[in-house]
């Protein structure tokens, strides 16, 4: 009861200590690679600990406190602009934490990489053996293209080779898939896997620089497909780009009349 006590008889202290707490906890998970989903360019982590920077900074310069010093005895002004004090100190502190976390997104673990790049392989495999009685040889294309995959999302490495290795051969899915027609039926499907695609490469290798590809697929086309894509990958509050992808995937196969394909 003493903590609920001193909660409604310090609100404005106790707000303090959340929004501190708030940012020092994404600091924390931000250094683990956990994101909470996307938020804009950035990550859900990095939202929580801006707003509550903000919200602190807010606490620090309440004019209702302000105006109370000024109207109160000397006691309760000293008093005042002591708690200020402290308010401002701890608002440098979540600033500082704050300050740590990437602004603009950050990169993706390397559990989440292999999430992404199995989810990837999966969706292709899927569609394969739907499309396979109609268009054996993209069919089997895309059989290739998602063994490389999972090969290497499982390799085993770990550090940059790995990223390499996982780089190259989402690369190489790319090809495969701007080698097919625009025109085929379940373009969007594609489209929606080289959305996918892009956003592991983005967070691999050096910089997100895609490792060249040794075959040559249709630039027109894979234009196309990203360009569409990133209008049909859709993301969600608090989900996983994983799961953007195979709830977007899922969805436009069901509409398009390849529910076969659809991802568990």
């Amino acid at each position: 009861m003493n903590v609920l006590t001193n909660i409604w008889n310090q609100p404005k202290a106790s707000a303090a200590g959340l929004l501190i707490a708030v940012a020092s906890i994404a600091g924390v998970l931000s250094q683990q690679g956990v994101t909470l989903g996307k938020a804009g360019t950035g990550t859900v982590v990095t939202l929580a600990s801006a707003l509550a920077t903000a919200l602190l900074g807010l606490l620090a310069k309440d004019p209702e406190a302000a105006s109370q010093q000024a109207g109160g005895s000397a006691s309760q002004r000293a008093g005042a602009s002591s708690t200020n004090a402290r308010l401002g100190a701890w608002m440098l502190i979540a600033l500082t934490l704050s300050a740590t976390l990437p602004t603009t997104g950050c990169t993706a673990s390397t559990s989440e990489l292999q999430s992404d790049a199995t989810a990837l392989a999966s969706a292709l495999n899927n569609l394969a053996v739907v499309i396979q009685p109609s268009d054996a040889t993209a069919a089997n294309n895309l059989k290739t293209a998602a063994a490389a995959l999972t090969a290497a999302a499982q390799s085993g490495t770990t550090g940059r080779a790995w990223e390499q290795a996982l780089n190259a051969a989402t690369s190489g899915a790319e090809v495969v898939l701007s080698a097919i027609p625009v025109t085929a039926p379940y373009a969007a499907l594609l489209a929606i896997a080289v959305a996918a695609a892009e956003a592991i490469i983005a967070n691999t290798a050096s910089g997100g620089t895609s490792v060249k590809a040794e075959a040559a697929g249709d630039n027109a086309n894979l234009l196309w497909y990203t360009r569409t894509g990133s209008g049909l990958l859709r993301h969600r509050f608090g989900r996983g780009p994983a799961g953007d992808f195979k709830a977007s995937w899922n969805a436009e196969a069901t509409a398009t009349g390849f529910a076969g394909a659809a991802v568990k």
